[in-house]
């Protein structure tokens, strides 16, 4: 039997009702989209469910716990579960995704009221200021800024709360797959704002585009999350021309700010636009729009625009 208390702490999870839970592989170190919880029903001792995710990512889960000695290795001679034994497993999936809705439902809720009862946000809020961000499109509460996380109808389902600092918080139990902040990307009697639309990674991110450009912009919060949010503008907007500015991490093994951009590029047959010049380089610190002088930004988009789309 598997030791959901050892893979929440190896994880930097935890344990809830029997359930590891963990960050979901690509997603934030804070997220606990994972569950991990032992069975006999299952051949290989357990069950995995990604909330925020799909069955392949569950399937690397798996593997991930078998390369780390969590599991044991898959057994070609392992018996087929039951009919009965099937049930009970989409039983309790079924059960474990109703309490999840439920919860975000609940954590919409708290972030409604937090939204409503904020105020106007400090233009000297000390990120504000470190970022040189006026503070269009958020609000205020104590020392935190605001930003409002929809989803593709523009519900609001989530906060990201930043405090003077940077450091950066979602709502407990909040939902974040395919949410985003929008901002300029309709006009005020609900026609497509003009020019293109440009998506990237956080709210800093695409205000310092949105404050050189005066392009509407739309920040995904995380770079998985910008291919679903560039399917979801694509749809609202068919023919509307798509960028996708990157983060350059180019200090890490791999560019991984540059991988997704591309990637959600060539979903929606959008470019691509990167802060600085990415290939060859290496050693650096890594950078966004939100890094580099104004005077930058806007150039930097438009060269994206003038090359072949992905």
């Amino acid at each position: 039997m598997i030791d959901v208390d050892a893979i929440a702490r190896h994880y930097g999870g935890k344990v809830c009702k029997g359930n590891a839970l963990i960050p979901t592989p690509g997603h934030s170190s804070r997220d606990r989209g994972t569950a991990i919880k032992a069975s006999a029903l299952a051949p290989d001792g357990c069950l995995v469910a990604c909330y925020n995710g799909t069955q392949a990512d569950a399937l690397a889960v798996k593997a991930m716990l078998r390369a780390d000695g969590f599991l044991g290795q898959s057994r070609a001679g392992a018996r087929e579960l039951t009919a009965a034994e099937r049930r009970s497993i989409r039983q309790s999936e079924l059960a474990r995704k109703r309490a999840r809705l439920a919860a975000e439902e609940t954590a919409a809720r708290v972030a409604a009221d937090l939204w409503r009862n904020a105020s106007r946000a400090d233009p000297a809020h000390p990120y504000l200021v470190a970022k040189a961000l006026e503070p269009f499109g958020v609000r205020q509460a104590g020392r935190e800024l605001l930003v409002p996380m929809v989803d593709p109808g523009f519900r609001l389902w989530n906060v990201q709360r930043i405090r003077p600092d940077g450091f950066k918080l979602f709502g407990k139990d909040a939902r974040t797959a395919g949410l985003f902040w929008p901002h300029g990307v309709h006009l005020s009697d609900g026609r497509p704002s003009a020019g293109p639309l440009v998506i990237g990674e956080g709210f800093a991110t695409v205000a310092a585009i949105h404050s050189a450009t005066g392009y509407g912009v739309a920040a995904a919060m995380s770079a998985r999350n910008l291919e679903p949010v560039a399917r979801s503008m694509r749809k609202l907007f068919p023919t509307r021309e798509i960028v996708i500015a990157a983060d350059d991490d180019c200090h890490l093994p791999t560019n991984l700010g540059l991988e997704a951009a591309r990637k959600a590029a060539q979903a929606v047959g959008g470019y691509v636009a990167v802060p600085t010049r990415a290939e060859g380089r290496s050693g650096d610190s890594g950078a966004d729009f939100a890094d580099i002088p104004r005077e930058h930004v806007a150039a930097r988009v438009e060269a994206a625009r003038g090359v072949e789309k992905c």
